[in-house]
């Protein structure tokens, strides 16, 4: 009984996990690989998809290295909106990848260095800085009255400055908003739920 069991659970956990066994090709639901070919293929698709991650996250960080170091620029109109859209696309896909990678428990390393807690504090206000950054930055930088000049230190000390406001600014977001906001909302499903 106890062994039947155990073979029915593994069945239903292969089973349970079928989808996304298949998309990472370490498991045959039928049982056609065996435990080291799929650790192999585990393992491969794994390495693909951070190594897809990280190529595609550069190209959206780095693209557009060298392009704006003489203006005006080599780009159209239309290469800067078609950047821009994949860029987007292209990022979201890559954090999907090393979502996926990270939730399946198949790159233990990235988990590791993702989970460490000064990131777990910066993951809370992600949100709020995405928020107010463009706030900032209109306030600081429309508010001028004599022209930037471009620099590497400018960049430098620009980014600074908006990563380190925007990261005030959401802390407080997050502490007088969001914070007691989930705290409310925890509050209302645990009276729904223990009615």
């Amino acid at each position: 009984m106890g062994s039947e069991m155990c073979i029915r659970d593994r069945r239903e956990g292969l089973l349970g996990n079928a989808f996304s066994d298949r998309v990472a090709g370490s498991v045959d639901v039928r049982g056609g690989h065996n435990g080291t070919a799929r650790v192999m293929a585990s393992r491969k698709m794994s390495t693909l998809l951070c190594a897809f991650a990280a190529v595609v996250m550069l190209l959206t960080a780095f693209g557009t290295y060298g392009l704006y170091q003489s203006l005006p620029s080599s780009w159209g109109d239309a290469q800067n909106v078609a950047y821009i859209s994949f860029s987007r696309l292209g990022w979201a896909v890559a954090l999907s990848a090393i979502g996926y990678v990270c939730f399946t428990k198949r790159a233990p390393l990235t988990n590791a260095v993702l989970s460490w807690w000064p990131f777990q504090l910066w993951g809370k206000l992600a949100f709020g800085i995405y928020v107010i950054h463009p706030l900032l930055m209109t306030a600081l930088y429309y508010g001028e009255t004599r022209p930037i000049a471009f620099s590497d230190a400018w960049y430098a000390a620009a980014f600074t400055t908006n990563l380190l406001w925007a990261s005030a600014l959401a802390l407080c977001l997050w502490l007088f908003v969001e914070k007691p906001s989930a705290n409310v909302v925890a509050l209302i499903f645990a009276k729904c739920v223990g009615d």
